[in-house]
């Protein structure tokens, strides 16, 4: 696992814009080539619909590998909708709460007699290496796991457990952006029911939201410290 962390992390280092020296952290540019000052001098709405192209491929990445394995049978652990503040452990130098955020969503099945047995990687090792992606195979305590770089940004991971439950968790690096005004932007815009739902069906995820879409957070007015904030456009 660590090889693999460690290559992707040297990558998004590797990408400056200053060649031949040593960059310093603004310099530095995310798995989207945008340096800490770029994001800050971008919009919150192209920021916003940077979030929407990034989840729309997260959740290509994540169909894509449970087709490897079945078409029906999954539930949601979570839906990767929602960008979480600050970075993981495929971030750089500089990225905190307030200036980065990542992208995640998995999806558990639970196949008849399964039992965590090692072959039951292949399916998964054979679609990575289909796509000519550096893979890794983890094998902590008692459970086995393999996870690729996808090369644009992700990391999809497909663990199999001694329990029976079979998982696919899609990770992205993390991105340079404003990360509490994004995840205001994009909570306050899905229905709280869009993220009750269990099944995990193809082609069935909550969508991401528009812009021009009205926010449904309605504040507290008893709270003065309560409120969506305002709404920015280019």
């Amino acid at each position: 696992m660590w090889r693999l962390r460690i290559g992707a992390a040297a990558l998004l280092l590797g990408m400056t814009v200053v060649s031949g020296c040593s960059p310093g952290e603004d310099e530095l540019v995310d798995a989207a080539g945008v340096t800490r000052s770029e994001a800050e001098s971008m919009s919150l709405y192209r920021q916003f619909e940077l979030v929407g192209e990034r989840q729309d491929r997260l959740h290509e990445l994540l169909e894509e590998a449970r087709a490897q394995i079945s078409d029906e049978g999954w539930e949601w652990l979570y839906m990767g909708v929602i960008p979480a503040l600050g970075p993981n452990v495929w971030s750089l130098p500089g990225m905190d709460y307030d200036n980065s955020y990542h992208l995640s969503g998995a999806c558990a099945i639970y196949p008849e007699g399964a039992m965590g047995e090692r072959r039951d990687l292949d399916p998964m090792i054979d679609y990575f290496e289909s796509k000519g992606w550096e893979y890794e195979l983890i094998d902590p305590y008692d459970y086995h796991e393999v996870e690729a770089y996808t090369g644009d940004g992700f990391i999809v991971n497909w663990r199999v457990q001694p329990n029976g439950q079979y998982s696919v968790d899609v990770t992205s690096v993390t991105y340079w952006g404003d990360s509490h005004g994004l995840l205001r932007e994009v909570a306050d815009r899905i229905p709280p029911d869009a993220l009750r739902s269990l099944e995990c069906a193809p082609g069935v995820y909550p969508m991401f939201p528009s812009w021009d879409d009205p926010p449904i957070y309605v504040p507290d007015l008893l709270n003065h410290d309560s409120g969506a904030g305002s709404h920015e456009s280019e």
